[in-house]
């Protein structure tokens, strides 16, 4: 290390590592949406599907401090609602709302190791869940909720969970191989 490295600031990313990363974001999430939509569906029958799109968001919170992530988070959730036929903005208000949690919890805790991001998944799934209902909550009718929604959400938490060191690993690779930044 000189004295210029020592006495300044690391650079930021250029914008080509920021396009880089972009694109990765862009096709990870696109191909999470027709798996979840499509794929799982089919292979599942519609019961328990992991939540692909969650995992990206807490990905996105943990790594992406900045508008990009929020946006990203916003816009994967709009795009579940516009592939999933519900109502529209629904999954964007919870996955806005997963994000935010994330990245606040990750501003104050150290978040850097797959514990972590396994538990950061696991809660968000519970988060994403209780965002839908308030949401529905507002727009109609919950008089109660049956013991087989809290069943089925705990099953989708724990394959997410289950699911997020394989998801976040596959970010991190492809990250490394276009030549993006992996924090």
């Amino acid at each position: 290390m000189n004295l210029s490295e020592a006495t300044h600031a690391p650079a930021a990313p250029g914008i080509g590592a920021e396009l880089r990363a972009a694109a990765v974001y862009v096709l990870t999430g696109a191909f999470a949406l027709l798996l979840q939509t499509t794929v799982f569906h089919t292979l599942t029958g519609g019961k328990v599907i992991p939540d692909l799109v969650l995992i990206l968001c807490v990905y996105l919170g943990l790594r992406e401090h900045n508008v990009g992530g929020a946006a990203g988070a916003f816009l994967l959730g709009y795009l579940l609602d516009s592939f999933s036929g519900s109502l529209v903005g629904l999954h964007a208000f919870a996955m806005t709302s997963v994000y935010v949690v994330v990245y606040l919890v990750s501003r104050r805790l150290w978040m850097d190791n797959v514990p972590a991001g396994v538990a950061m998944v696991f809660l968000g799934t519970f988060l994403k869940g209780l965002a839908i209902v308030a949401a529905l909550a507002a727009y109609l009718s919950v008089e109660r909720l049956s013991i087989g929604m809290a069943q089925t959400l705990l099953a989708e938490a724990l394959l997410a969970a289950a699911l997020t060191p394989v998801v976040f690993g596959v970010v991190d690779w492809e990250m490394r191989v276009a030549g993006g930044d992996v924090r």
